[in-house]
């Protein structure tokens, strides 16, 4: 995988992480504001082919919630049966907003699936 690519997955943990801080405080305009940056990061990991790589994969497991509730949901595509893994326990966490959304990823995955 090329440097450029790392800096695009490292920043997608950034503001995933950002992302889910936001949500689970209550604050929605940064909690929007890091998803359409997130987006827009998530598109160039996509367009370097780096949503296979082993860094892109290492983010399922990482410290946080919000980061792991994005990749999985990135990684449906490529591997449902670890993503799912992952969103499932994510929405066990009690008294958790991104729970819910782990939830609501998972019921929405296998409706389309």
């Amino acid at each position: 995988m090329n440097e450029n690519a790392e800096k695009w997955i490292s920043e997608y943990a950034r503001l995933s992480d950002l992302y889910g801080d936001a949500i689970e405080t209550g604050n929605h305009k940064k909690a929007n504001k890091a998803y359409d940056e997130l987006m827009a990061v998530y598109q160039q990991i996509k367009a370097q082919g780096a949503l296979n790589s082993e860094a892109f994969h290492e983010l399922l497991s990482a410290p946080s919630m919000g980061t792991r509730l994005w990749a999985a949901t990135h990684y449906l595509a490529i591997s449902n049966d670890e993503a799912e893994k992952v969103l499932s326990a994510l929405g066990e966490v009690p008294n958790s907003l991104l729970a819910v959304s782990a939830k609501i990823t998972l019921e929405e995955w296998e409706k389309d699936v």
